[in-house]
Order: C-alpha cells, then sequence, then structure tokens
C-alpha cells in the first residue's frame, strides 16, 4: 500500500521567480566587492608581505623561486603559466610565502624545543676550588658517632632522629 502526497502552490505571481534571481545576483555583487576589497587591502600589503617572508626564513622565497624554474625547464607552458599567475595573483603569493614562512619557523622552534627537553639543557657552572678537603675532622666526627651508636644498642636507635 502506498502513500502519495503531493503539494501544489497555486502562485501565478511572475515576480516571485524574479525576485530570487535578483537577490542572487546582488548576493554575488555583494561578494564580488568584498573579495576586491579583501584583494585590495592585499594589494598594498603585499611587499610588506614578502619582506616579512624574506626576514624570517628567506629560504621559503627562494625555494618558490627556484621551483618556478624548475616548472619552466620541465615543462614549458606550465612553468609560464605558473610565472604569469604569480605576477597577477601577487598578494594571494606573498601572503602564501609569508604563511609558509611562519609555519617553518614555528616548526624549526617546536623541533629545538623537543631537541632540548630529549638532550637537556647546557647550565652555567661555578669553578671551585680545587684544594684537598680537610677530611681528618669529618672521620673524627664519624667515629664518634659510631662508638656511640654501639654503646646504645639497638633499642636507642629507633628514637634517635639525628643519627
Amino acid at each position: 500500500m502506498q502513500y502519495h502526497k503531493s503539494f501544489q502552490t497555486s502562485n501565478n505571481n511572475p515576480f516571485s521567480s524574479i525576485i530570487g534571481v535578483v537577490l542572487g545576483i546582488l548576493f554575488l555583487l555583494g561578494l564580488f566587492f568584498v573579495a576586491r576589497f579583501i584583494f585590495t587591502i592585499l594589494y598594498y600589503l603585499s611587499p610588506v608581505m614578502l619582506i616579512a617572508a624574506l626576514i624570517i626564513d628567506y629560504k621559503t622565497v627562494t625555494g618558490y623561486g627556484k621551483w618556478l624554474v624548475d616548472k619552466v625547464k620541465t615543462n614549458p607552458l606550465l612553468g609560464i603559466g605558473g610565472i604569469l599567475l604569480t605576477i597577477l595573483a601577487f598578494p594571494l603569493v606573498s601572503l602564501f610565502l609569508l604563511g609558509k614562512a611562519l609555519f617553518k619557523k614555528k616548526v624549526r622552534e617546536v623541533e629545538q624545543e623537543v631537541k632540548r627537553q630529549r638532550e637537556g639543557e647546557y647550565v652555567d657552572f661555578e669553578e671551585l676550588n680545587s684544594e684537598p678537603m680537610d677530611l681528618k675532622r669529618l672521620e673524627e666526627q664519624f667515629r664518634e658517632h659510631e662508638n656511640l651508636k654501639r654503646r646504645r644498642g639497638n633499642y636507642d636507635d629507633f628514637f634517635d632522629s639525628q643519627s
């Protein structure tokens, strides 16, 4: 036994579909302006981000350049396309390089911390006098203490807190 339900709307208003299309276009237009605003901010900050990436870890930027050169050598079309995209999307590339440099720096710091915990740290030391100690006095005190123990017996040792 099957039940079949159907819903029908009797909306004969032609503007309902047009309003939906207009709202969709307005939403996409709003997203475009927000993305353009963010891209403009990144455009002006991109030289600063690139310099910061160079200061934090220059190998990240040089590695990206070497990767582009290798792409041109292995596949010229893909390499030239990568270079063009790097030029056109320079703000995004500089943001990427800064993020990668910061990430590599954080990884290095964590590795150093783990190494420091595993191996220990070097501590400052103070050189002591190299003169021999006077052990005669300590030996005499030890002998007196042992003689006193023998005289007392085992029972007194339970209550002796300073021995």
